[in-house]
């Protein structure tokens, strides 16, 4: 009989290993770091930036006052 219960750490840690690598190719350029604000994964997903916390979600849960946007609609 099949233990299929026991395959799953495997695939599971597989999964995460290629999501993350997926992730990071998304920020790394040519070697380098690259965080694109414009991209709708690396934007909500990022929490800080140059000593700021950044994310909506972060900001309400710690009680800081929502950024000020940029830019016009």
């Amino acid at each position: 009989m099949y233990n299929l219960a026991s395959t799953v750490p495997y695939n599971a840690s597989q999964m995460y290993a290629r999501n993350l690598t997926a992730f990071l190719l998304l920020m790394v350029k040519d070697g380098k770091l690259q965080i694109d604000t414009k991209d709708d994964i690396i934007r909500e997903t990022l929490l800080t930036q140059g000593g700021e916390v950044v994310n909506p979600r972060l900001r309400e849960f710690f009680k800081l006052p929502a950024l000020a946007t940029t830019g016009g609609a």
